[in-house]
């Protein structure tokens, strides 16, 4: 049998996402014998093999109504319309075809499959930050509109406190590039 190696830190990457509540299935062009072979050395349950390109898609589209949110992890030119069709396409970079390059969302340029769970993690991590600075900024605004519409307080004060309230989200930003790829053993 003729097969692709299969990369050294993939093992660890898969049971980094697994312990992050995030369930790897895998979509393949490969026969089921060489897919079951690696989904069984990596610990994945979901294999669909022999997909089409078109039939990749489509199961996205299916995993998406279960799921929610899909991530798609792809090098190939075949992977490239599933990349597109997913939530998040993440391409690895080196090695990877220049459509997979160009449609995804997410390139790893080292090529380096224990990036994935850091990124994912990043991804979760940013949009949390986003509510929370929406969320804060609506509602001291919220507040201080009303409290200058009842007379309690002046307009130089609520304007004051939206430039605090800007330094502040800006601030909780800035949390964000403090955010390490370490191991999540």
């Amino acid at each position: 049998m003729i097969s692709d190696k299969i990369k050294e830190e993939a093992l660890r990457a898969i049971k980094i996402l697994k312990k992050l509540n995030i369930e790897p299935i895998m979509l393949t062009g490969d026969n089921a014998h060489a897919a079951d072979f690696v989904a069984k050395t990596l610990g994945i349950k979901k294999v669909y093999a022999s997909l089409l390109p078109e039939e990749k898609v489509e199961k996205i589209k299916e995993l998406k109504k279960d799921f929610n949110f899909v991530a798609m992890v792809g090098d190939g030119i075949n992977d490239a319309p599933s990349l597109v069709a997913a939530n998040v396409g993440i391409a690895m970079g080196i090695g990877s075809s220049d459509s997979a390059i160009e449609t995804a969302d997410v390139v790893l340029m080292n090529g380096n499959l224990l990036n994935t769970p850091y990124v994912l993690n990043l991804g979760k991590k940013t949009l949390k930050t986003i509510k929370q600075n929406i969320t804060v900024s609506l509602g001291i605004k919220a507040v201080f509109l009303l409290l200058a519409l009842f007379g309690f307080t002046h307009l130089e004060y609520a304007i004051g406190a939206d430039s605090g309230v800007a330094i502040l989200v800006i601030l909780n930003g800035l949390k964000l590039f403090h955010i390490k790829n370490v191991p999540l053993n």
